[in-house]
């Protein structure tokens, strides 16, 4: 009775499921890093163009014979740099070090200019879509999204006139590049008052100091008002309206 031995027939599996598992943990930890945008990118990639300058420039120090490290350093420097300042090196070898050090470069570059492209095109989207911080002071809120939007922004913009740097923030769920489009559409000229657009739930807007205007029930109240009353409407519109002449209010303490 003949026995055969398996234990190395074993040992190839374990060895590739700890060569798969290597390769997704680098994989994992390389996704990782990447998510965390150009930031953390960058010095890595920092790290791995020092690195490689060392290298070559150690390999440059005793193969070519230069008279000093720095010399050495400065040539690998220049070759990752700008591809053409190999281009009069002689002999095999120092050709194909200097051709490996270029493509390094070209990589690296390549990286590095895919990464900016990559960030700046994210940060175009971000502010397409609205969801950036506004940092204003003395600016007007509007609330929400209604087709008398543009009459308000009408208002504002006459009332603004006397106003400096003033501006007005439109926060609504509504698709930021949609109500852009009708404003400027329907606004043809802000005057000095800026429109800034941004995308979110008005009902979230400053948590439990939030103070609410039950609207509909003031509307309700000015409606039933001007249907008893004629002409009530036609007064309250010249009131509140900033077109033709306006109503002040500001207190004289020298007149008697």
């Amino acid at each position: 009775m003949q026995i055969t031995s398996t234990n190395g027939n074993r040992s190839c599996p374990n060895n590739n499921k700890s060569l798969k598992y290597i390769c997704s943990y680098i994989k994992y930890k390389f996704d990782n890093l990447f998510a965390h945008g150009l930031i953390f990118f960058i010095p890595l990639l920092t790290i791995i163009s020092v690195f490689i300058i060392l290298i070559f420039s150690i390999i440059y120090y005793y193969t070519e014979g230069t008279d000093n490290y720095e010399d050495a350093l400065w040539q690998t420097f220049t070759r990752i740099l700008d591809p053409c300042a190999a281009a009069e090196e002689e002999g095999l070898k120092r050709r194909i070090i200097s051709g490996i050090v270029i493509l390094c470069g070209l990589v690296l570059v390549a990286i590095l200019i895919g990464a900016i492209v990559t960030f700046m095109d994210e940060k175009l989207n971000e502010l397409k879509k609205g969801h950036t911080t506004v940092i204003e002071k003395n600016h007007t809120i509007i609330l929400g999204w209604s087709p008398k939007i543009c009459d308000i922004i009408n208002e504002l913009i006459i009332a603004n006139e006397s106003q400096r740097n003033p501006s007005i923030v439109i926060l609504t769920s509504k698709d930021r590049s949609e109500i852009q489009y009708i404003i400027q559409n329907k606004i043809n000229d802000s005057k000095n008052t800026r429109i800034i657009y941004r995308n979110g739930d008005p009902t979230s807007v400053g948590g439990n100091e939030v103070l609410f205007v039950y609207a509909d029930e003031m509307i309700a109240r000015v409606i039933a008002q001007s249907c008893r009353q004629s002409g009530l409407n036609i007064i309250l519109t010249t009131l509140l309206s900033f077109q033709g002449d306006e109503i002040y209010f500001n207190p004289f303490v020298t007149i008697v």
